[in-house]
């Protein structure tokens, strides 16, 4: 795909070719997202903005999870991965695309993890609308998507570990507004 491809969707107009920094979200966060995400065998997990892959691996690895498919913009991150999933027979199981996020195809995604910014999270929410089907679940580390309401409800309306929050979301109550 050419750069002018990845730059710009018919259906999303001009694409933001980053909506986040990388920060790796710390081991302890990622098991604690795929917990209360409730990971298993059954389902396909997306992460958008995967960085090291570090979310794929342990969904998985100690999850179980049937496959996980990852999406990064960093293409030596993107081989560093897929060195790691050669070396632990992992194919088949992990994909990694180096490629713009917003034109991930979700439609298989049961779980999307996200550690983007709130503007980013803006930007997402209407391809996640659209495209997730009923039951998967949306896990943000430490940024909510305004407008969507989180499988805890209330106040507070997050998860916390440590200092870091975790926002989950079901499809479609999170588009409830209460």
């Amino acid at each position: 795909m050419s750069s002018a491809q990845e730059r710009w969707s018919y259906r999303w107009g001009p694409l933001p070719s980053s909506v986040a920094p990388y920060v790796p979200t710390p081991i302890q966060v990622v098991r604690r997202m795929l917990e209360l995400a409730e990971a298993g065998e059954d389902d396909v997990v997306y992460d958008l903005g995967c960085g090291d892959g570090r979310i794929l691996f342990t969904a998985v690895e100690e999850f179980g999870v049937k496959k996980a498919v990852g999406y990064e913009l960093n293409a030596s991150m993107c081989e560093s991965i897929m060195r790691r999933v050669r070396e632990r027979g992992l194919e088949g199981r992990i994909e990694v695309v180096n490629g713009n996020l917003f034109l991930a195809d979700l439609r298989e995604a049961s779980i999307v993890t996200l550690y983007l910014t709130t503007s980013g999270n803006s930007k997402l929410r209407p391809k996640l609308e659209e495209e997730l089907r009923p039951g998967a679940r949306v896990v943000s580390h430490d940024f909510p998507i305004r407008g969507w309401r989180t499988v805890k409800g209330g106040y507070p309306d997050h998860y916390s570990y440590g200092t870091h929050r975790i926002y989950v979301y079901r499809v479609p109550d999170a588009f409830r507004i209460v």
